[in-house]
């Protein structure tokens, strides 16, 4: 059988238990007010580490699953998927900000296109071996790993979720969204549906919902057919100065622009969020990787929580309020002058 040709821009995206449930009974948080998105819940998180084994792909896959303490669930579940070199530990503010409002967050590892491809020593994040990103992603191999890791983790939590442990009874399986950050968000797209130029896809219809920091156009150009075909929510979150690139023949002024194709061309509710000054890096890996903070770091964090807890609220607890809130001019007018927020589609 031959294997999906993957024509996408891949970019760079580094990053670098406890009891279990005393009750059966859902839980659902109140809902924040509107100027309370970007602000903390009640909740702490709990982090569980551990690795998930496919002995069909030989494979194994490193997770970090974070739930809130002192809630029994279940509750919507997050996953999230790190960019190119990246870690299940990068993108640490989305995910504790998620758990202390009451979702699960869970943080898939990509073996291959992970933080090994540095040797676990983290790259100067200004002078990245770009040359090394490129003959990564030359293996397809890579990129459908990554793919096939996402259901493959689906149908690990469920089984999570039934036997004994910390997870028993905490996740609602029917209220599942997906993201990731710049390769992660390549991934985000494939399970979305995105149709690739040979006429595959390979979405995941267990996820109700999408949110994708960074993500990238068609490369053939065609993002009409690419994204055509996704009628479930999607949110993109990307930056004006979000340009890095590991191919040679993109300027920053493509990739600006292809970042927010996706937005522009999915048949269902989708919205855009671009941060004014944001580059790649905000979303998931200057933090975690020790690099020098940029002046708007700390107010474009406060934007994309913001941004993330609503748009769940809106999808995986079906909250009128907050998808008013992202469509009505709430999100806007929090966002102010540091980012444009843009929504489309049936729902506007």
């Amino acid at each position: 059988m031959r294997l999906i040709p993957l024509a996408v821009a891949l970019a760079l995206g580094l990053a670098l238990s406890g009891p279990g449930p005393t009750a059966a009974a859902p839980a659902t948080p109140a809902t924040p007010a509107a100027a309370d998105y970007s602000q903390p819940g009640p909740y702490k998180a709990v982090a569980l580490y551990g690795e998930w084994r496919d002995a069909r792909r030989n494979r194994t896959v490193p997770y970090l699953i974070r739930y809130p303490e002192g809630v029994a669930g279940p509750v919507p579940v997050v996953i999230f998927s790190h960019g190119l070199g990246g870690s299940r530990g990068g993108a640490v503010y989305y995910a504790e900000h998620l758990v202390s409002h009451g979702y699960v967050v869970v943080m898939v590892q990509h073996p291959g296109s992970d933080i090994s491809i540095w040797r676990n020593i983290r790259p100067d994040l200004n002078n990245v071996d770009r040359a090394a990103l490129n003959r990564v992603t030359a293996d397809p191999m890579v990129t459908i790993n990554r793919f096939l890791d996402i259901p493959f983790a689906l149908d690990q939590l469920a089984a999570m979720n039934v036997a004994a442990g910390p997870l028993k009874g905490r996740l609602d399986m029917t209220r599942v969204g997906m993201s990731g950050h710049s390769f992660g968000a390549v991934t985000t797209q494939a399970m979305a549906g995105q149709v690739y130029p040979n006429g595959r896809s390979l979405p995941e219809r267990r996820f109700k919902a999408f949110l994708a920091m960074s993500p990238s156009a068609a490369r053939d150009g065609d993002n009409d057919r690419a994204f055509g075909g996704v009628t479930r929510p999607f949110l993109s979150l990307t930056g004006t100065e979000d340009s890095f690139t590991i191919r040679p023949d993109e300027s920053d002024g493509e990739v600006v622009a292809g970042r927010q194709q996706p937005f522009a061309h999915v048949a269902g509710a989708s919205m855009l969020v671009l941060l004014t000054g944001g580059d790649h890096m905000v979303f998931s890996g200057r933090q975690e990787a020790g690099g020098p903070p940029r002046p708007l770091d700390d107010r474009h964090r406060l934007i994309i929580k913001a941004a993330a807890l609503a748009w769940w609220d809106a999808w995986l607890k079906d909250d009128p309020k907050a998808r008013a809130w992202l469509h009505d001019g709430g999100m806007a007018g929090f966002a102010g002058a540091d980012a444009r927020v843009d929504w489309r589609g049936p729902d506007h």
